[in-house]
């Protein structure tokens, strides 16, 4: 067998027996092992959870209900705080954990070992994900938790408010996915962008007002307009309408709330799946899988 025959071999695009399902949930149960191995990291998460709601507990303190009052979002600081702090963590997952994830996978030099296998790609980057959505599930539920049952924030858990809830939650799980995907499509190829990254997600969660009212940035009309230029400002504006006012499917505001961020997610996730497509096939052509 001569050397162009033994390159063919290599070259030949075996059949995928797997189903895209069970291919993601290995990759999956592989994330949640990983985490899981880690009990004392855990332990103290779960511990930073309890601390960082005590802390905006007292912080609520400080602040003054009337103020807030006038702000539309009625005398619990706390409250106003739990949901951008509750959700927050998810906004950080979409927007950096899978380029983190590539970028180690290609420091170990195991996303080139990855990529001759027989699965699917975008399944397992997809995969990748799941590590930072668990963390934030723990993150979330703790800070409802604690927040609700533990200091008596009074927030709305009906069942509308909770539909709507998980509704605006999947939204901006999916715009912010998005452009998790770009970000990462782009730093698989130059190698570089975590900074950028966390500029990002950083100027994001401040943009979005996860620990003030955005009536307070009318006093700068370029940073608000800036604001609205994000997918989470939407998000964190109807689910706190939701959960704090009890608002419902006809409350104006946050039928438009839904409606951006479908807009929104329509126009990122090409762009996002295009993104990673793009890059993954450039390091693949320029076998660069394995360099960084």
């Amino acid at each position: 067998m001569n050397r162009l025959e033994v390159l063919k071999l290599f070259m030949v695009e075996e059949k995928r027996t797997k189903s895209s399902l069970r291919q993601l949930s290995a990759v999956v149960w592989s994330q949640l092992k990983m985490m899981l191995a880690y009990k004392s990291w855990l332990i103290m998460d779960l511990l930073s959870t309890f601390a960082s709601v005590v802390m905006y507990y007292f912080v609520g303190m400080q602040v003054d209900p009337t103020r807030l009052s006038q702000s539309g979002w009625g005398t619990s600081y706390l409250a106003f705080s739990l949901v951008g702090v509750a959700t927050s963590n998810y906004l950080w997952a979409c927007l950096t954990r899978l380029s983190h994830s590539i970028q180690h996978e290609i420091r170990g030099g195991t996303l080139e070992t990855i990529a001759v296998t027989p699965i699917n790609m975008f399944i397992f980057f997809i995969g990748l994900t799941a590590r930072g959505y668990l963390v934030s599930l723990i993150y979330l539920v703790g800070v409802f938790t604690v927040g609700v049952y533990g200091l008596g924030a009074k927030l709305s858990f009906t069942p509308q408010s909770l539909f709507l809830f998980i509704t605006l939650f999947v939204l901006m799980l999916v715009s912010n996915q998005a452009l998790g995907l770009v970000a990462a499509g782009i730093i698989m190829v130059y190698k570089r962008g975590d900074p950028l990254v966390f500029i990002l997600a950083a100027v994001n969660e401040f943009l979005a007002g996860v620990l003030y009212p955005l009536e307070l940035l009318k006093r700068f009309p370029a940073v608000q307009l800036l604001s609205m230029l994000f997918p989470y400002t939407y998000a964190l504006d109807g689910m706190r309408r939701v959960l704090i006012l009890g608002a419902s499917i006809l409350d104006l505001k946050v039928l438009t709330d839904i409606v951006v961020l479908g807009v929104f997610s329509i126009m990122l996730v090409p762009l996002g799946l295009k993104t990673l497509a793009w890059g993954y096939n450039r390091i693949r052509r320029e076998g660069t899988t394995s360099s960084y």
